[in-house]
């Protein structure tokens, strides 16, 4: 990374726009040594850096570094011994402790740049001394009264002595002898003491020290004997005033210095700081990412690079000649392990120097923690040396024109070569014999090819072009033209060597067409072949690009109609997930309303049945053939699509059980027989209680069991008999018991449960408590107790329902 590639890419230039973006001294110093690192992981953790200034940038806005003063002088003085700061340098130290605080605060408290988090950490807060100096010192410099109390009484003398003094000196301007006397009725100040302007004629009438003459000699300086005494007070307090100001100046000055140390690394703190910060702005300026690295594969892909100068917004900033107003074309380079060399050809003024100047300026860009303006994706290696062999009219730095000069430059690069390397040629053997300056530049990229550099070079030579077509590692490219004005269109095309036009631009130029034909004339018969063959070659690599132009636009096509056909799918599945569920709210609607019916038709048979002194068979068929009825119009009230559910198969020769499941023979209802004797049965259906005799039941199959797969109507009401009266919850975790607990109150409550019990155990009484709060407040809840002594004790709840 010699001098003369910085020059030669210009690398200056963005040091400048980094420099107009830092607020503080350190921050432009540090800039002003910024240089590219030649370890990977040095400069993976730069660009790290910078990103997370970039996020800084964007979340927090800028930071004031402009603000904060430069202590750079103040610091080293404040260790001297016997010398004192002045107050306006107080002030800074001030400023600097109280702006750093702050910045440092906001950007150690942004999690996002935990690198920069961290070294804002390590500012410390120095608030008590900034608060003394700020109470010491007032904003014009000067000392507070309050500074010290001894100040504070030195200050008021003397201004009670100014008041006495300046009496006495009125009382002699007011004095009948006054005109007489004096040249002029005013006090003014010779050798720091109050004095009156005497004329010169009147020496000796106003006695007095005098102190001097005007420049005339027409007036005399006097001091009157009244005042002579005050005025030696007044200086004498003066003088221990400056004494005690500088006493006061020396403690504060010795307290900077206990903290100069810190202070000053605060300050190399607050300088990186301040240089990502600018860093961060002029990415934000080039629109620039951070590319990828490399690390030891040779790869350098470069997507949509810009030239940062090129840019009209960064141009004026700097101050550069002006140029064009447009952005300036992208271009994409890839450059590969398995081809480290690329020949760029082409017509003159089509891009080629600059698509070199670009890479090697964002390769040093890069490699100094910098983003470079390209896309995403893009990939650069980290280079050991970079070099470059640039000079055109075009250049901002110095133009190296001459063959000798070139011939130089390449011959430094030889002796100073050391891998990774970037070589960068531009024109490579130009300036001579075509001939053999072909034979020259072909011999130089091979040279270095060899000794495994990544070379670029552009070129004009046929030679150069045949060598890129023919040997392995070296492919070329060329930068297009428009086929019918010979404009250049900046865009590059890797695998296609180019013509350099020379003939059609010094057509296109004006030249007179005699002299072109002339030309074309004069070559000779393999380079006219040579030509008409890049001639075809481009016009079929055009007709190619054509193609895939027209193949890729198919495909959008093709992909935007797939995608418009999906589109419309999801909105007919969506439009028919829609119908679906608005059927099934409805048919939801529906089940309710026939479980709400079908209970009001039992609980009306059973209430029939109930009032009936005695069930004689003809009474309990009235009541069945009624109840049979009830059910059958709920059905027909729109509840008649619902499934009917499959009857359970009557268990034979088993005799009845309380708890056990059981059909009414002549009702055809399924209850929980909940009590048995004296010939009669109590039978829970629907959430009411039958009285039946037992002769009119018979065991049924499921009792105790889960619910048929396909429930009638009639079974969606719950009987106490299908809800437990316990839970047990023991060795579950918390968030797994709750949600079984309230299901079992819910269910409970519907089925009219009076009482059940909640078995949690003792452990370490975090279910219990858990079950305790889920109970407060329930609202099918009652009340609730810790179980008795044949219940469980305290490792169970017993839960009484509300009716």
């Amino acid at each position: 990374m010699n001098g003369n590639t910085f020059r030669t890419l210009e690398f200056e230039a963005i040091r400048n726009l980094l420099l107009s973006h830092a607020g503080s001294a350190l921050g432009k110093d540090r800039l002003l040594r910024l240089a590219p690192l030649t370890e990977t992981e040095e400069v993976r953790a730069a660009l790290d850096r910078t990103g997370q200034a970039v996020l800084l940038l964007r979340h927090l806005g800028r930071q004031p570094y402009h603000d904060l003063p430069d202590l750079d002088r103040i610091l080293p003085a404040a260790g001297v011994r016997g010398e004192h700061l002045e107050p306006r340098a107080l002030l800074d130290v001030a400023s600097f402790i109280e702006g750093a605080g702050e910045i440092a605060r906001r950007v150690a408290a942004f999690e996002a740049a935990p690198s920069l988090a961290y070294r804002a950490s390590q500012v410390k807060h120095w608030g008590d001394l900034a608060s003394t100096i700020r109470r010491a010192v007032l904003a014009s410099g000067e000392l507070a009264d309050e500074a010290s109390p001894r100040l504070s009484t030195l200050r008021r003398s003397l201004l009670r002595l100014k008041a006495e003094l300046t009496s006495v000196m009125e009382s002699f301007l007011r004095s009948r002898d006054s005109e007489r006397l004096l040249q002029d009725k005013i006090v003014t100040t010779r050798n720091d003491r109050y004095v009156l302007l005497l004329k010169a004629e009147h020496r000796g009438q106003l006695p007095g020290v005098i102190h001097g003459s005007s420049g005339s000699g027409s007036s005399l300086f006097v001091e009157p004997m009244p005042a002579v005494e005050l005025n030696n007070d007044i200086v004498s307090l003066q003088d221990e005033e400056r004494r005690e100001v500088i006493r006061i100046l020396s403690e504060f000055t010795g307290r900077v210095g206990d903290v100069a140390g810190d202070l000053g690394f605060e300050a190399e703190v607050m300088g990186e700081l301040d240089s990502l910060q600018a860093m961060a702005l002029a990415a934000r300026d080039m629109d620039a990412v951070a590319p990828e690295l490399a690390g030891s594969r040779a790869e350098l892909d470069l997507i949509s690079a810009r030239h940062p100068l090129l840019m009209p917004a960064l141009a004026e900033r700097l101050g550069l000649p002006r140029r064009p107003a447009q952005e300036p074309v992208p271009v994409s380079l890839r450059v590969g392990a398995a081809a480290p060399v690329l020949v760029v050809s082409g017509p003159n003024t089509g891009g080629k120097t600059v698509a070199l100047k670009t890479l090697g300026l964002l390769a040093l860009m890069a490699q100094s923690g910098l983003h470079v303006p390209a896309a995403r994706g893009s990939r650069l290696p980290v280079f050991q040396r970079i070099y470059a062999d640039i000079g055109d009219d075009q250049s901002i730095a110095e133009n190296l024109s001459t063959f000798s000069a070139h011939l130089a430059s390449i011959v430094e690069m030889t002796r100073d070569l050391a891998l990774p390397a970037l070589v960068l040629l531009d024109e490579v053997g130009a300036g001579t014999d075509p001939t053999e300056g072909g034979a020259l530049g072909v011999a130089i990229v091979d040279h270095f090819r060899a000794r495994g550099a990544m070379v670029v070079a552009t070129t004009h030579h046929g030679l150069m072009k045949a060598y890129a077509q023919s040997t392995p590692g070296v492919t070329c490219a060329s930068f297009g033209y428009h086929p019918d004005t010979y404009q250049p269109t900046f865009q590059l095309t890797l695998g296609v060597a180019g013509r350099s036009l020379a003939l059609e631009m010094a057509e296109r130029l004006g030249l007179p067409a005699s002299v072109v034909a002339d030309a074309r004339s004069r070559r000779d018969e393999k380079e006219a072949q040579a030509e008409a063959l890049l001639e075809k070659l481009e016009r079929d690599q055009a007709a190619l690009q054509l193609d895939r132009a027209k193949l890729a636009a198919e495909q959008a096509a093709g992909r935007a109609e797939e995608e418009r056909l999906r589109g419309e799918e999801r909105e007919i599945e969506a439009r028919r997930r829609s119908l679906v569920s608005g059927f099934a709210r409805d048919l939801a609607r529906r089940g309710e309303e026939l479980v709400r019916q079908a209970a009001d038709a039992i609980e009306q048979a059973v209430k029939r049945v109930e009032a009936a002194p005695r069930l004689t068979p003809a009474a309990i068929a009235t009541a069945r053939t009624e109840a049979v009825r009830e059910i059958r119009l709920a059905q027909q009230a729109g509840l008649q699509d619902l499934p009917e559910a499959e009857p359970e198969p009557v268990l034979a020769e088993v005799p009845l059980a309380v708890g056990m499941r059981a059909r009414v023979r002549t009702l055809g209802v399924v209850g929980e027989l909940m009590s048995l004797g004296h010939g009669e049965a109590e039978l829970a259906v629907g959430g009411k209680r039958l009285r039946v005799p037992a002769a009119e039941l018979l065991a049924v199959a499921g009792g105790g069991q889960a619910r048929p797969a396909r429930p009638s109507p009639l079974e969606r009401v719950k009987t106490p008999g299908s809800v437990p009266a316990e839970l047990n919850l023991v060795g579950l975790r918390v968030e797994e018991a709750l949600p079984l607990l309230d299901k079992l109150l819910d269910d409970a409550a519907l089925s009219d449960r009076r009482e059940i019990r909640v078995i949690h155990g003792f452990g370490s009484g975090r279910l219990r408590k858990a079950v305790v709060e889920l109970l407060h407040g329930h609202p099918h809840v009652a009340s609730f107790r810790s179980g008795g002594a044949s219940e469980g004790g305290g490792g169970a709840t017993v839960v009484e329902m509300k009716e």
